[in-house]
């Protein structure tokens, strides 16, 4: 039997897959699913299934992420990707013998799936994912300055002017965008920070970055608060208006 762990943040995906494996993949036995990347990881930590399902896309940690709290000389099993949508991640997948789904999985693609993993007799190549993580890195690099907000409807590559504000929503983090658009992205805010490092934005509060070219206006009144060029305001956090000024200036 293939021992076999499934993850992905939605649980009907889970149960699904589940399902599918049960029905049409009589080899296969699902030893654990789990809905929380976090949980899943510390369960890989300590166990080593055949095969790994793995969404990629899923808050406080994406599939690649996963992999790389594990790290790729550890990891003994074959993974099996998952996606909702057929851009995100499918060109760092592709450049390896690493497969992948669309969601929701189709029958004949699930078997195709499994099929070449009993080809490879179910051995991963740990150098496998070090091209992986070399791959999705350079995926995750601007291109042309240009920063990817990606969904499970698309990706939209923006330049980083026309990101005004960026606010957190719990493991998620909105994106307010120039013409009144907006794009709520599977990041915390943390990591759009970190991709944003290299503009001129500004963390005036815990929960908001800011673009420092969109701000119009900074009040004094009512502790202190910003003025932007879609009309929002924003509050600023008592530590970082000395902060803030110094920029603006």
């Amino acid at each position: 039997m293939i021992k076999t762990v499934l993850v992905d943040d939605e649980k009907h995906s889970v149960a699904t897959l589940a399902w599918k494996l049960e029905k049409f993949c009589p080899d296969v036995e699902v030893v654990a699913q789990f809905t929380d990347s976090s949980e899943a990881l510390e369960y890989l930590k300590k166990n080593q299934p055949d095969l790994l399902f793995l969404d990629i896309e899923m808050p406080r940690l994406n599939g690649f992420e996963l992999l790389e709290e594990l790290g790729g000389e550890q990891i003994s099993f074959d993974v099996i990707f998952t996606t909702a949508y057929d851009e995100f991640g499918i060109r760092a997948v592709k450049a390896n013998a690493l497969d992948y789904l669309l969601k929701p999985v189709q029958n004949l693609e699930l078997k195709q799936a499994l099929e070449k993993f009993k080809r490879k007799a179910g051995k991963a190549n740990p150098a496998q994912m070090e091209v992986l993580f070399s791959n999705l890195q350079e995926e995750q690099r601007p291109r042309h300055g240009k920063i990817a907000l990606a969904t499970k409807e698309s990706i939209e590559f923006v330049d980083p002017e026309e990101i005004i504000l960026c606010s957190s929503d719990s493991n998620y983090t909105m994106i307010y965008l120039t013409e009144g658009r907006k794009k709520l992205i599977s990041r915390t805010l943390k990591d759009v920070e970190e991709w944003l490092s290299p503009y001129q934005f500004f963390r005036a509060h815990h929960s908001h970055l800011v673009n420092l070219h969109h701000i119009k206006e900074y009040v004094r009144a009512d502790g202190g608060y910003l003025l932007l060029s879609n009309k929002m305001t924003l509050p600023v956090s008592r530590n970082r208006k000395d902060d803030l000024m110094k920029m603006i200036n």
